[in-house]
């Protein structure tokens, strides 16, 4: 097994190695100029340039035949920049609202099916937290923050990701129509949770703020939810969203 896992973090050092070279190489380059460029062998170089094509993170001009970075990069660099800005901009509404609260304040996105904690904020001296911690991930029909994502995808989008429940497609429903999500005892035992969307500058879903503690501190999030929503339409005002719900909110 450690042999396997050597070998997989092998490839992968050398994957990276070509998508460097590759970088490097304003014109782009061809398998001998790679081949020189990373000390690969050839047949090892081959079957990398391969996979990369086929995932996206290169192409090959069919008339030069050298290689370039594909778009899949672009993307990637996208969304990165994406997540780092939202992190950015939602930090002092993340503060605000633990100061308002005194709970554990959380940062989460979507990864395909599932929701990602990404920052999480706290006041000193809170000895009972629930842990949802960064780097936690859960599917998205499951708790406030994935069920707040959920709720702001285009139709279709969420038709795939909600499964086969009437209960579970209700409550996407009721967190759309009120502009937050709430969770009890699904992911912790004794923790609730209420969570808001944060829009860009299109309307799309692209993150979710939201306050997680122990149900008796947090007995009513309901009450809760339109303190959490406002911050999250100020988050999503800095990122360009100029919705009618943002402009109501600023009045």
């Amino acid at each position: 097994m450690a042999e396997a896992g050597s070998n997989g973090s092998r490839t992968l050092a050398r994957g990276l190695s070509v998508l460097n070279a590759l970088g490097a190489a304003a014109d782009g380059a061809t398998v001998a100029e790679l081949a020189e460029a990373t000390d690969l062998d050839r047949a090892v170089l081959y079957r990398l340039l391969e996979t990369l094509s086929d995932t996206g993170f290169v192409v090959r001009d069919p008339e030069t035949r050298r290689f370039h970075l594909g778009v899949a990069l672009v993307e990637l660099g996208s969304r990165a920049s994406r997540g780092l800005e939202v992190r950015r901009l939602a930090l002092p509404g993340m503060r605000l609202l633990m100061e308002q609260t005194r709970e554990a304040v959380c940062l989460a996105v979507r990864d395909r099916q599932d929701v990602v904690v990404v920052d999480r904020v706290e006041p000193p001296g809170l000895f009972v937290r629930v842990g949802y911690h960064v780097g936690f991930r859960h599917p998205l029909h499951i708790g406030a923050h994935g069920r707040a994502l959920l709720a702001f995808l285009e139709p279709e989008d969420r038709a795939q990701l909600v499964p086969a429940n009437p209960t579970v497609a209700a409550e996407v429903e009721a967190s759309r129509n009120r502009g937050f999500a709430i969770s009890a005892d699904e992911l912790e035992r004794g923790a609730s949770g209420v969570a808001s969307t944060i829009l860009d500058r299109t309307g799309r879903p692209i993150a979710t703020i939201g306050v997680v503690a122990p149900s008796p501190r947090l007995s009513d999030p309901v009450a809760l939810g339109p303190r959490v929503r406002a911050v999250a339409l100020e988050i999503s005002r800095r990122l360009g969203y100029h919705g009618a719900e943002a402009k109501r909110s600023l009045t």
